[in-house]
């Protein structure tokens, strides 16, 4: 049972509680028959009819009942990676290879079964996903912790108040940013498989930037704009960029067994109850990092910024760390790409090292990579810790710490 409560403010005098209730309150119709008929709406404690009519001050109060649940889920004793949890939502880092929810074939090992016994304490929990993965996908998933905030996050999908973000690694050197509108039906005669198909294929938009280009692989963040099956590994396919291991649209990788280079990055929605901003970060996996042959490449940066010089914006301010250009590798935008270097204690003019980690903006303006000299291995915090002067005017996050 979820409790909700609010107060009638002087606008609502006069006001009948049914409309408070399924407007302010953002209770269903059909919840609402519900509570009504199992005595769940109260105002200052005392049960009301539907067409009691407010006074400011009045505290409402409802109480949504759950059912007893649907199938049965066998639990299963197993991690769970929460990154956040309260009584109506939980946003949950996904392990590959992983199924996640329980089906006839796979009634048990999967991500719905470690949930039911997390929550087996919990009358008639059930497994509400907003947004599913395949099983050979990683990273991010939200899901509901009951009927009421399933209703209320089901409208936010395909909209601007839920952002998805994705971390791929491709095949082939590839450059740029855009936008993928290709349209995607399921293939016929074919089980999962899905093409694109623009006379007959469900509108499917998928926005994508190269955050890095190695001689064979490419690392790619995506964003969904709308949520068809196996969007973004059609549509990657498609530009003749498979994702690294996929088995269905590309070829089978066996250093990546059972999954494909695939992760979900980033989460951004509003809460369904409080209506606060909710937003959830996974680096991309360690094993997808040693197959994406962009960290640790060997490159060289040439200084721009040498340790100790001043900010040309900011003249009282002094660069902690060495800070350049690789040159001939260009960025997004088509420039030389910028790095910091971590490590030397000294100004230097260019050095030859390793690519640690790449650092972006959370405003989608450019990414930065770290690049380090042999035996120098920091971890985010560290790196975070060390470009912060520059770092501090913009809301940035360690997409790729090779740790």
């Amino acid at each position: 049972m979820r409790q909700l409560t609010a107060i009638a403010a002087e606008k609502d005098a006069g006001r009948q509680v049914k409309y408070f209730v399924r407007g302010d309150m953002g209770v269903s119709f059909g919840q609402f028959a519900t509570l009504k008929r199992q005595d769940g709406l109260r105002v200052n404690g005392a049960p009301v009819h539907a067409d009691y009519r407010l006074c400011p001050g009045d505290v409402v109060t409802v109480r949504l009942m759950d059912g007893t649940g649907g199938k049965s889920v066998a639990p299963e004793d197993m991690p769970v990676n929460v990154v956040y949890e309260d009584e109506d939502l939980i946003l949950i880092d996904k392990p590959a290879p992983l199924a996640c929810q329980c089906s006839p074939k796979q009634p048990q090992r999967t991500l719905e079964n470690r949930l039911a016994f997390r929550y087996r304490d919990q009358p008639g929990f059930v497994f509400r996903p907003l947004n599913r993965l395949d099983k050979g996908t990683s990273g991010l998933m939200a899901a509901a912790m009951n009927a009421h905030a399933a209703q209320r996050l089901q409208k936010q999908l395909h909209t601007d108040a839920f952002v998805r973000e994705y971390l791929a690694v491709v095949e082939g050197r590839m450059m740029g940013a855009g936008v993928i509108d290709a349209p995607i039906k399921k293939e016929a005669a074919a089980t999962v498989r899905h093409v694109v198909d623009f006379e007959n294929g469900q509108r499917a938009v998928t926005h994508y930037r190269v955050l890095a280009s190695g001689e064979a692989r490419s690392l790619v963040r995506l964003r969904l704009e709308t949520g068809r099956t196996h969007q973004i590994r059609v549509h990657l396919s498609h530009l003749g960029h498979p994702i690294v291991g996929d088995f269905l649209y590309g070829t089978e990788d066996a250093r990546l067994p059972g999954r494909f280079a695939l992760h979900s990055t980033y989460i951004r929605l509003v809460h369904p109850v409080t209506g606060q901003v909710v937003e959830g970060q996974s680096p991309l996996p360690e094993g997808l990092m040693a197959d994406a042959d962009i960290l640790g490449a060997t490159v060289t940066v040439t200084m721009d910024r040498p340790l100790g010089s001043r900010h040309p914006s900011h003249p009282d301010m002094i660069y902690p760390v060495n800070y350049g250009f690789i040159r001939g590798l260009p960025a997004a935008d088509g420039e030389d790409q910028d790095a910091y270097v971590l490590g030397p204690e000294a100004p230097l003019e260019a050095l030859t090292g390793r690519v640690a980690a790449i650092v972006r903006r959370r405003d989608d303006a450019e990414d930065k990579w770290v690049v380090c000299p042999a035996g120098c291995s920091p971890d985010a915090a560290s790196i975070m810790e060390q470009i912060r002067f520059q770092e501090q005017y913009f809301d940035s996050t360690v997409v790729m710490p090779n740790r």
